[in-house]
């Protein structure tokens, strides 16, 4: 009945009165036309019966795609022992064998975990070496091109505004240069059509293919390079789902702030054999996968609803992947990173730079000075230098305090006051939009221990440990981390993630949205957190 439903919406010309040929476009028609298919010319007519069609088949709770597949495959059954004859029994082929261990689930699971394992480590791991080289690079050029330039707005715009967001744009490139080599070499194998196979049913539960597990399982290690692998996905709706949810799963940009929180406000108690310091960073983990499939299962089943369209492929045979084709993919793929969402990144740096260095108030800097001359002349070596540097992150403090970025952390202190953060958390927050990880030495600005500080620094643990509001009420308990945690686990805080969704979609539309969803969702599971904290009775 919905063939014969479609089959007599279809224009004359397409079946040309030939019943044969209507009904291979009316079963092609069930099985393509949807809500995202991004097809063209298929007229509003034929979409409207077979969108009568599916609904009328969900709520006989049947699946049309499976009805025409297995239909398929019964004519196919029928028709074959006409043609064909039993062959003579021949030995399994290499591929076969292959097959027979990589596809089966109890042995295929294993070893794709294996390889994602490694893949994982890799982007962990292996790109570090890489990284600490890029961020080395830009430091020494930031301070030598500063060495030449005098001092003043030039100066800082050229050092802390372009070098610097130039730098937090390559910085990104051994992660990405890694994960598309693995990609690539795992598509030129064959063996990335048997991953999607394997892993398509588990998938299609949350309305998505099997091509999406790569791109979430990446997303542990950097959202970037995860949204930029959708590309291996055919649909734009599957595309857009697991580009929208990537984001949600743990990167490692989120792992200083959590070692931060973690390390300073939780004790190092033991709980059922298991160091709670541990256990709350495996809960982080599994929290935020949680999180991550449960919204692709309902963005596929509302704004990106549409059929799960079963995974009907081929499979390419096995082959040596030429290191020449592979080679130069990765590296393009690469270039078109640098040269359009870097340019994106680049401009929200500096833009962003500016919300941090401005305004100056020079009326600021003249308690400094004088503390500096006084311990000039009291102190000497390393208790003098010891003591510059506290005055210059002092300093630094105060100018960032006075600067619009903690304007708007005042701005938005009532929104966040419900989460247990202050207008301190407030600029953390906003500082760490460039990237997770900055909000550790953004904060080590907001408390005067220096930009240098990281998740180890003993004086930024101390200073969070000892913040106290005006009422003398600490403002860092451990309910008030837990809440922070939650929120950096769900925020879309990094605009290089943004600037690579609006790279891939070609739109404004999605970036606002994934920002929009994601700090609503943060807001509302950190408060939740908070204020049922406080029900129960945790400080």
């Amino acid at each position: 009945k919905d063939v014969e439903a479609v089959s007599e919406a279809l224009p004359a010309d397409w079946h040309c009165n030939d019943p044969r040929r209507g009904q291979a476009v009316a079963l092609w028609a069930l099985l393509s036309v949807d809500e995202d298919d991004e097809l063209r010319g298929v007229p509003p007519g034929v979409r409207s019966v077979v969108a009568e069609r599916r609904k009328l088949a969900g709520e006989e709770s049947r699946d049309i795609d499976e009805e025409i597949v297995r239909g398929r495959f019964e004519w196919i059954d029928s028709a074959a022992p006409t043609f064909l004859r039993e062959a003579r029994a021949k030995r399994s082929s290499s591929s076969e064998k292959l097959d027979a261990l990589l596809l089966n689930p109890w042995t295929g699971f294993p070893l794709f975990l294996l390889t994602m394992g490694i893949l994982f480590q890799s982007l962990f791991s292996w790109a570090n070496p890489a990284i600490e080289a890029v961020e080395s690079l830009f430091g020494w050029l930031g301070n030598k091109v500063g060495d030449l330039l005098p001092a003043g707005f030039i100066h800082d715009l050229i050092t802390e505004g372009i070098i610097a967001g130039v730098g937090s744009v390559v910085v990104f490139l051994p992660q990405i240069l890694l994960l598309f080599l693995f990609i690539t070499i795992m598509e030129a194998s064959g063996y990335m059509a048997r991953v999607a196979f394997l892993m398509d049913r588990v998938m299609r539960l949350l309305g998505l293919n099997g091509k999406a597990f790569v791109p979430m399982l990446s997303g542990f290690a950097c959202a970037i390079p995860a949204i930029m692998a959708t590309r291996t996905m055919e649909r734009r709706r599957d595309r857009l789902v697991t580009m929208m949810v990537v984001p949600l799963m743990t990167c490692s940009a989120r792992l200083p702030v959590y070692t931060l929180i973690i390390a300073t406000l939780f004790p190092a108690n033991m709980y059922f054999g298991m160091p709670v310091q541990g256990l709350l960073m495996v809960f982080m983990y599994i929290f935020s996968t949680i999180v991550a499939l449960t919204a692709a299962a309902v963005l596929s089943r509302t704004i990106l609803k549409g059929p799960a369209v079963p995974l009907l492929m081929e499979l390419p045979p096995y082959r040596l992947p030429d290191w020449r084709t592979i080679l130069r993919e990765t590296w393009e793929k690469g270039r078109v990173f640098l040269t359009e969402a870097g340019t994106v990144i680049l401009v929200c740096t500096i833009g962003l730079w500016l919300l941090l260095s401005f305004p100056k108030h020079a009326e600021l800097d003249a308690p400094f000075e004088t503390q500096r001359i006084a311990a000039e002349q009291t102190l000497s070596g390393e208790e003098l230098k010891t003591e510059i540097s506290r005055i210059d992150a002092q300093q630094e403090s105060a100018h960032l305090r006075h600067s619009y970025a903690g304007q708007m952390g005042r701005t938005v202190e009532p929104a966040l006051r419900p989460l247990g953060f202050d207008w301190k958390i407030g600029v953390g927050l906003i500082g760490a939009f460039a990237a997770r990880e900055v909000f550790v030495s953004t904060m080590g600005l907001v408390y005067g221990v220096g930009a240098d500080v990281d998740e180890e620094s003993n004086s930024l643990r101390d200073r969070i440990r000892n913040e106290a509001r005006r009422s003398g009420e600490k403002v860092y308990t451990p309910l008030v981390g837990m809440s922070l945690m939650i929120f950096f686990a769900l925020a879309c805080q990094c605009m290089a993630t943004i600037a690579v969704v609006r790279r891939e979609t070609a739109s404004w539309f999605w970036p606002l949205f994934m920002f929009g969803y994601m700090t609503a969702l943060a807001w509302t599971a950190s408060f939740l957190t908070y204020q049922g904290g406080l029900l129960l009775g945790f400080e």
